[in-house]
């Protein structure tokens, strides 16, 4: 048995590359799928005080007091002569929800979740790229004869070259403003 890659080898192994890739790209895409699908779940989540011992004793505590207060502001009303259809109440209610209880406040959430998560995919699927790429390079370059051929190769500008970062004062100074 040789060490030495085949030309037959090196085809086949970028093809299996290429489909680990494609699939890798595709589980991907199912995960982000997942990943908003329990983010509403968690966001729908309806929470009853009488699931959970801890929730249960503390309402049946606060609805003691309540009572308590009620009846203390009914005996002060009839005292007062203020009729009964006509007094003042107190009364005492669980939220089951609070921030996703607003339609403009899910709305809010869903997009920036749905932000979070397509840029967490694209960074997924960046680095599945990138490690592609690198997998098929090691394949290839083992076919290289010359040094011309692997100077060529690692001429290649990263993204981070082209793309310098962008600052607000960079923008300001295109558009001529200066808040």
């Amino acid at each position: 048995m040789t060490d030495t890659m085949t030309r037959a080898d090196r085809e086949t192994l970028i093809k299996i590359a290429r489909q680990r890739e494609r699939v890798a790209k595709s589980e991907v895409k199912e995960r982000a799928a997942h990943l908003l699908s329990e983010f509403e779940t968690q966001m729908d989540r309806l929470y009853s005080f009488d699931e959970n011992e801890v929730w249960l004793e503390a309402v049946d505590a606060a609805n003691a007091k309540v009572k308590e207060a009620q009846e203390a502001i009914a005996a002060e009303c009839e005292r007062l002569g203020i009729p009964r259809d006509f007094a003042p109440s107190l009364q005492c209610g669980w939220y089951g929800r609070r921030r996703n209880a607003a339609k403009d406040q899910r709305i809010e959430m869903r997009r920036v979740a749905t932000r979070q998560i397509e840029a967490a995919e694209k960074t997924a699927r960046a680095a599945i790229e990138r490690r592609s790429v690198e997998i098929q390079e090691k394949i290839m370059v083992g076919g290289l004869t010359t040094d011309n051929a692997r100077t060529f190769l690692e001429s290649m500008p990263s993204a981070d070259a082209l793309m310098p970062a962008l600052t607000v004062d960079d923008v300001k100074a295109q558009i001529g403003g200066s808040a």
